[in-house]
């Protein structure tokens, strides 16, 4: 009997390069892709736009409710500002209840999901067949932040890109509810020194591996 679906979670530290691979990942297998943490941007937005406070969990999870998978702008919520209100969303378990629920919906889409975040294989896809932990040195993800930002033509100095991952990997790595970690059974990449290519095929061949499992397992 053919596979309905096949979900692959990949989890990393912002800027490791996991959004990239998703993307790229998704891409070849024909897969749907979603970036788990444009969901709680979206609701930072929203609270944003309507002077909403960040730190009203109530307020937090009505909006968290109202979000739509398929409108996720992921130019607009790209912005600083957004970035730095879902960091203080995210913490809230109601949030993060009502965004998981959504997520795992989208991870049984067919023939396949590709979900990238920061506890889709602790928390959002256990039982995911692929599970890949994206991870870089901090001065190497805030050296591609900052070429990324100057390349948009935005301004940034590389110490204050710096200080501010190591505050988001603080505040993502010690929360209580859902802490960013490696599942036990996830694949550890580290793409301080990899390209994305060589990321890729490095994923690719564990990817195949586990097709091959799955399809041989439904014989």
């Amino acid at each position: 009997m053919p596979q309905t679906h096949f979900t692959i979670a990949i989890d990393g530290p912002a800027a490791s390069g996991k959004g990239t691979l998703a993307r790229r990942i998704a891409d070849a297998y024909g897969y749907h892709h979603l970036d788990t943490g444009l969901t709680y941007r979206a609701v930072a937005k929203s609270l944003m736009d309507q002077n909403m406070p960040l730190d009203d969990e109530f307020l937090a999870e009505k909006a968290a409710r109202s979000v739509d998978l398929s409108r996720l702008d992921r130019d607009v919520l790209a912005a600083h500002d957004i970035g730095e209100g879902a960091s203080r969303v995210a913490v809230m378990p109601a949030v993060r209840r009502t965004l998981v629920a959504a997520q795992q919906s989208f991870a049984a889409r067919s023939p396949g999901a590709v979900l990238d975040g920061r506890d889709i294989g602790t928390v959002v896809c256990p039982d995911a067949p692929v599970k890949l932990y994206i991870t870089a040195s901090p001065e190497a993800r805030a050296r591609r932040r900052y070429d990324e930002i100057r390349l948009n033509g935005g301004s940034a100095t590389y110490e204050d890109i710096l200080n501010d991952l190591r505050r988001r990997d603080a505040r993502d790595m010690g929360r209580t509810d859902s802490p960013l970690k490696p599942a036990g059974d996830a694949h550890l990449l580290d793409t301080t020194e990899m390209d994305i290519e060589t990321a890729f095929l490095s994923a690719k061949t564990l990817i195949d591996q586990a097709l091959a499992r799955n399809t041989h397992s439904k014989r």
